[in-house]
């Protein structure tokens, strides 16, 4: 056991080390000999969790590169989230919704009815504009400069009811703010009589790929509604986001 657990720090010391690692190192930091860390190195090379460069140093091998991917294939973030969307609904009384961003848009992944919900459109499956809904515009906040431009340069900015922003410079505002605040606001922008709160979910690179809501009667969630419900919404999807791999710095 001993010896196992020593090999897991090595290999953890080599994939998290900003350059190759040589054995003198290795043996120099886990204080033991040269001999035993070349042992350690031999082993891993040959199974391939490592590779070795310029006949001296170490570096993380394809086999962990392919592990990474088995593991993103299975990962269904649906299936991870679900309890969480539960529990949020518990907490709030609101229904609750799961989008994904898929290209410049958003689909439902998932829903969770909350115990006062009233009829929306929402359904497991549809699309929605990043830009008018609370989890989208929350995407929209946390994704790279270069990407939100892009963003903004494709897709079209139609009225969905008589509160959608569809001014570019306006939404760029709402963006600056939902970034200061840390949660969206959908103020009946994207369903008459409905308000939602969003926030964004974040994987190990710190990449938007989805994000959380609760939606409501309008005439329930005011401001200080609104305000208060933030907290447990955004506490939910930093939850979630963990679960993702996701390290807040």
């Amino acid at each position: 056991m001993h010896t196992l657990k020593k090999g897991i720090e090595i290999l953890d010391y080599i994939v998290k080390a900003p350059k190759g690692v040589t054995a003198s190192e290795i043996s120099k930091h886990f204080s033991m000999s040269i001999s035993n860390a070349c042992k350690y190195l031999v082993v891993f090379t040959e199974y391939g969790y490592l590779t070795r460069r310029d006949g001296k140093t170490y570096h993380p091998g394809f086999k962990l590169l392919e592990y990474g991917s088995i593991i993103l294939r299975r990962f269904d973030i649906r299936d991870m989230a679900h309890k969480d969307l539960v529990d949020l609904m518990t907490k709030t009384g609101q229904t609750v919704h799961l989008i994904i961003k898929d290209g410049f848009e958003g689909v439902y992944l998932d829903k969770v009815e909350g115990i006062n919900s009233i009829p929306m459109v929402s359904k497991i499956g549809m699309r929605a504009p990043l830009y008018s809904t609370s989890a989208g515009k929350a995407i929209l906040a946390h994704l790279p400069a270069k990407e939100f431009e892009e963003y903004l340069s494709a897709v079209r900015l139609i009225k969905r009811t008589e509160k959608t922003i569809t001014d570019i410079q306006k939404l760029r505002d709402e963006i600056a703010r939902i970034k200061t605040r840390g949660y969206a606001v959908d103020n009946e922008e994207s369903e008459v009589g409905i308000k939602c709160i969003g926030a964004v979910i974040l994987n190990h690179e710190s990449y938007p790929i989805a994000a959380i809501s609760i939606s409501g009667a309008a005439s329930v969630l005011s401001d200080d509604v609104i305000e208060s419900l933030s907290i447990k919404v955004v506490d939910c999807a930093k939850l979630i986001s963990q679960k993702l791999g996701y390290k807040h710095i």
